[in-house]
């Protein structure tokens, strides 16, 4: 398959499938490209999942091989992100373009590895529950991505950047590859990150957590980020509305939390709710895969080159 690389390297990937949600994605991943990319690019996908050829970047480069109804949908989805593009670009960003064939979640996946994407912005609908949620394109591709993974459900009120930022601690040494993407935007925007931790009747266990609390708010403040500190009673159960019902009290405009983390729950508190947190909440939710060459780094720079193979 021929390379699509090329000047696509280290931008911010936004599959468009044309809906609302998607859309309202797109308005967010200026905000997100201007914060962790180092060159304002953003690189827009559609996929069509009923088509069979090789991604195509631009009109001129449909060959015979693809047969009309391709050709045809090809042509009417470059020239309507290129139409979108122009209407959104009020942010001197590099706009590229590519529409691909296949399992939508697959070829995002795929394709935000081979350019080398920062991260991928996408919109999901509104749904609850677990089959819902394990049905979704955006679950599917949080599972599959190695870059992070932000889900927009609804469109931005009043948006003017991140300035509060829910980042959920937990005990384990993935937990702090996130710290620095809170980091990145952060600075950008002058924003407050909210650190938010579950109390654990275990005296170690909470001793533990004190103490990765107080490493974390120590790194924020030597950067000079605003934090704020909440521990939330978790013997209630359900910590996930606990932590969105906080959230939207602090107006939270991102929680960033980890994914597949499948230890054990006292230790690995918001593993299990990974998915729960991305399905439920109305909040924009960046999710980070822990990767094991990061594991247990907390200073370690965030942004253009850091999810290379």
């Amino acid at each position: 398959m021929e390379t699509i690389n090329g000047n696509l390297t280290n931008s911010t990937l936004v599959p468009l499938d044309f809906s609302e949600n998607s859309m309202y994605a797109l308005s967010s991943a200026a905000a997100i490209a201007r914060a962790l990319n180092e060159n304002n690019k953003i690189t827009l996908l559609h996929i069509i999942e009923s088509g069979s050829f090789a991604p195509v970047k631009e009109v001129g480069h449909i060959t015979s091989e693809i047969n009309s109804h391709d050709a045809l949908a090809i042509e009417g989805a470059l020239n309507r992100m290129h139409k979108i593009a122009n209407e959104n670009n009020n942010a001197n960003i590099e706009y590229s373009f590519i529409v691909a064939s296949g399992k939508a979640y697959r070829e995002i996946a795929r394709i935000a590895e081979e350019i080398k994407a920062d991260n991928i912005v996408m919109g999901t609908h509104g749904s609850s529950g677990i089959q819902a949620f394990a049905g979704s394109n955006a679950s599917k591709v949080i599972q599959l991505a190695d870059c992070p993974v932000v889900v927009i459900k609804r469109k931005p009120v009043n948006f003017n950047g991140f300035k509060n930022i829910v980042l959920p601690l937990d005990l384990t040494q993935e937990t702090r590859q996130k710290v620095n993407f809170a980091v990145k935007i952060a600075q950008h925007y002058d924003s407050t990150v909210h650190l938010l931790t579950a109390s654990d009747n275990d005296e170690f266990l909470a001793t533990r957590l004190e103490n990765n609390l107080n490493q974390v708010e120590l790194y924020l403040a030597e950067r000079g980020i605003k934090t704020t500190s909440t521990t939330l009673d978790a013997s209630g159960g359900n910590f996930v509305k606990q932590t969105l019902v906080w959230a939207e009290g602090k107006g939270a405009d991102l929680i960033i939390i980890m994914s597949q983390q499948d230890k054990e729950l006292r230790e690995y508190i918001f593993g299990a709710y990974a998915q729960q947190i991305v399905n439920k909440s109305n909040i924009p939710v960046m999710a980070v895969n822990p990767r094991a060459d990061l594991e247990g780094i907390i200073d370690n720079t965030v942004g253009s080159g850091i999810y290379r193979h």
